[in-house]
């Protein structure tokens, strides 16, 4: 792989925002514990629900991560649920029929994302995924630090980009390997149903030893698997080095400590001529609660903040015009 120091790339974070623009009906964390309930009424987060008395699922599984320790009861509860929570999101999956109504997902795979560009995807959901590989813009292999036992029967990366799913996705696997069992690894399934070209023809099992799925549920207590603590160390590398960081769909939540980390990485480079765009209804409330967030104004890092207020698919052209006049300034 090229020297990431040596490159000119962009580095987007995605939030639920990016999923809900395709999906109106997918929930935002403020709404995903009664939407999982109403969609499996058998979880056993009812049963939490009302034991805890919250409609918040981060406050719900914070409390059962801290009972969890000394209970396995609630440890196997607690598995279950974030099986109900992968099993929910496994129905945003890329369909091709999804593109007639939404003409604009097309430019955002062919012309938004460009050659080196990194993506950090809050989303446990592959839309992302099998959209650019249904384009032929990205493949399997260009997720950051995630191996695969069968990455040489995949095609490569085309554009070098790389996406950085640092809560997990619906799609990954857990498990152990050889030579040593106590290892667990994380991997992912290869088939047309998530990958539509990729996954052609092909079948692989991302599990060789007690597979689990694997997602870093919403809870205030993340204790993420040395692959996605590697991944988390890419990404901030990436913040560092980026020449413009462009938030879609992400309300920068205050408890979203690694994020603010990440932002304020990238911030503190204080490199002139770098841009902090953000795409969301609420950008100016965004741009706001970043600001009161440090000391200085965002200006006062080199970084001229751009909000683009009218939600991604209506500012999608838009936002890729910003982003190619950006170039062709750099290149001037």
């Amino acid at each position: 792989m090229e020297n990431p120091e040596s490159l000119d790339y962009n580095l987007f974070l995605l939030g639920s925002g990016f999923t809900r623009a395709v999906f109106p009906d997918a929930p935002l964390n403020k709404d995903l514990l009664q939407t999982v309930i109403k969609s499996s009424p058998k979880s056993h987060l009812m049963k939490y629900q009302k034991q805890y008395n919250t409609n918040d699922v981060e406050v719900l599984l914070t409390r059962l991560d801290l009972e969890a320790h000394n209970n396995q009861e609630i440890e196997v509860d607690r598995k279950a649920i974030e099986r109900d929570l992968v099993e929910y999101f496994q129905q945003f999956r890329f369909k091709k029929e999804i593109l007639q109504n939404n003409s604009w997902l097309e430019s955002i795979a062919k012309e938004l994302f460009k050659k080196n560009d990194a993506i950090i995807t809050l989303n446990y959901d592959c839309f992302l995924e099998g959209l650019l590989d249904y384009y032929e813009v990205w493949s399997p292999n260009g997720y950051a630090a995630i191996d695969t036992f069968f990455s040489k029967q995949l095609p490569q990366n085309p554009k070098n980009i790389l996406i950085y799913k640092i809560h997990g996705s619906e799609h990954f696997i857990i498990s152990s390997a050889y030579p040593d069992p106590s290892k667990r690894a994380i991997s992912f399934d290869v088939n047309s149903s998530i990958y539509p070209q990729s996954g052609n023809r092909r079948c692989y099992d991302g599990g060789i030893i007690n597979p689990e799925s694997y997602i870093i549920a919403p809870s205030f207590v993340k204790i993420p698997n040395e692959c996605i603590e590697w991944m988390m160390i890419e990404a901030l590398n990436k913040a560092a080095t980026a020449k413009n960081l462009i938030i879609i769909g992400c309300g920068l939540r205050p408890e979203d400590s690694f994020l603010w980390l990440l932002v304020t990485n990238f911030l503190y480079q204080r490199k002139m001529g770098r841009r902090l765009i953000i795409v969301d209804l609420q950008a100016k409330e965004i741009k706001a609660k970043i600001s009161n967030h440090y000391f200085e104004d965002i200006e006062e890092f080199s970084v001229k903040a751009i909000l683009f207020t009218n939600g991604l698919a209506s500012d999608c052209d838009r936002l890729i015009k910003c982003l190619d006049n950006l170039r062709k300034e750099e290149v001037n």
